[in-house]
């Protein structure tokens, strides 16, 4: 990713958008750049000027203009820049937009949470290089409203909805994987969902997701059938081998590094008995399950088990932890969406209808995906020469302010100042910036350089 100005940016993001009407085109240029220089603010602290804030609220309440139409041209770019890497990891999820506090002027949403809050589910699908954490960008984007239906004795349940479609939707959506290449498509428990795994199978993809479902399965020495928890639970750990994890802070627990046992064996998915008649249409396919735990409960915490589903053959004792390390990368996508609540402020939107917000989505979805980005600049080429990667102007401006050397400023120079710049201490202890403080650094950095840029 080469780091450039908030204006270059968003006319790499929106050059090419097609919304009908050249007039409306280069207003989302405009109003692309104006939010990613201040993400969190409102439209009318956006916006420069009465006339600029009218035409932004003409835009996001267009009927001909899309969420999908303003999302296109970032979607193709991420498409193609995985075409070229030798393995592309989809992860995805789902999260809740919250607006009950706006409840009396919201058009078009639905309940969420346990019934009493209000608002928009948003369901996520990012395209990461797994060995770099690299994100490339998102591939897929859609909203939609949770609609509970009747389900079994248990009560009611979410298959069969858009909530649960969704995972089916955007293993469709990325399209067929390609031949020289490996595309997986990576969830939590909820894309425990046999449609969206054959579906993934289909179109030449693999998956690896957490298991949610207790199913049946047939294995080798009983072909009757097994359940699958109960299963892998009884397999022995791969020898002594250890998998070491970094496991991210959690409330109440601080970050920590778990050692986990591995075991893996072969099964057979095969449709569930009781699925409508357009979910018999997929076949049968052979899957591997993989349960990596600990042994012990960490202080003040649970102890990890992770039973995961993948289409990809596990051999030895370095595939099936491959794929567990892949499965970690999920955590990518609550942090886009965190993005989004806390560094975008999507859900503090006084826009009053669910299609405006969408199309504001098509706005902050890049914007989001791009505080990530910036985050991994951190970690890649550290020993690179700032001016070649960053805007020259604000290599210069952050030179002037830290009395460095521009010419001679690295990458890891750069970023280590504007995560400072941010209020990050870099003390041993305090591990690698997060995005909300090398953002706020950058935001601060931006603000600087464009009043440089005044006197030019």
């Amino acid at each position: 990713m080469e780091t450039v100005s908030s204006e270059q940016w968003a006319k790499q993001q929106w050059q090419t958008v097609n919304l009908g009407d050249k007039r409306l085109n280069r207003r989302a240029i405009q109003i692309g750049q104006q939010i990613a220089l201040h993400p969190k603010a409102s439209l009318p602290e956006q916006m420069s000027s009465p006339s600029e804030l009218e035409a932004a609220y003409r835009l996001l309440n267009n009927r001909a203009v899309t969420m999908q139409s303003l999302l296109e041209p970032h979607i193709n770019k991420t498409l193609d820049s995985a075409r070229k890497e030798k393995v592309v990891l989809w992860i995805e999820d789902t999260t809740e937009l919250d607006y009950t506090r706006h409840r009396a002027s919201k058009q078009g949403m639905a309940s969420i949470g346990d019934g009493n809050g209000y608002g928009m589910l948003l369901h996520s699908t990012l395209a990461v290089v797994p060995h770099s954490r690299r994100l490339l960008g998102l591939g897929h984007a859609q909203s939609f409203l949770r609609v509970k239906r009747e389900g079994n004795k248990k009560g009611k349940g979410w298959r069969g909805t858009a909530e649960g479609e969704a995972w089916q939707h955007s293993a469709q959506a990325i399209g067929k994987g390609p031949e020289q290449g490996l595309w997986v498509h990576v969830g939590d428990r909820g894309a425990d969902i046999f449609a969206f795994m054959a579906t993934c199978v289909e179109l030449n993809k693999q998956f690896v997701v957490r298991v949610g479902q207790n199913r049946c399965c047939s294995v080798e020495e009983d072909a009757s059938g097994v359940h699958l928890k109960e299963y892998v639970r009884s397999l022995k750990a791969s020898s002594n081998q250890i998998l070491e994890v970094d496991v991210p802070p959690q409330p109440g627990q601080a970050a920590r590094q778990a050692q986990l046992q591995v075991a893996w064996a072969k099964v057979q998915i095969a449709p569930p008995p009781q699925a409508p008649q357009e979910i018999h249409q997929h076949n049968s396919f052979d899957a591997w399950v993989i349960r990596a735990w600990e042994q012990k409960a960490p202080q003040n915490g649970e102890a990890i088990e992770w039973i995961l589903l993948t289409s990809l053959p596990i051999n030895n004792f370095t595939q099936a932890t491959e794929k567990v390390d892949w499965y970690t990368c999920r955590w990518m996508c609550e942090d886009f969406h965190q993005c989004l609540k806390s560094g975008c402020h999507i859900e503090h939107s006084q826009l009053d209808d669910a299609k405006d917000i969408e199309r504001l989505l098509g706005f902050l979805i890049p914007t989001a995906v791009r505080l990530l980005q910036l985050r991994q600049e951190v970690r890649q080429d550290a020993q690179g020469l700032a001016n070649q990667k960053i805007d020259e102007w604000m290599v210069k401006t952050l030179a002037r302010l830290t009395k460095l050397d521009e010419d001679t400023m690295t990458i890891e120079e750069f970023w280590h100042h504007i995560a400072r710049l941010g209020g990050f201490l870099w003390r041993k202890r305090d591990g690698q910036p997060g995005w909300r403080t090398i953002w706020r650094g950058w935001q601060y950095l931006s603000d600087l350089t464009a009043g440089a840029r005044l006197f030019l």
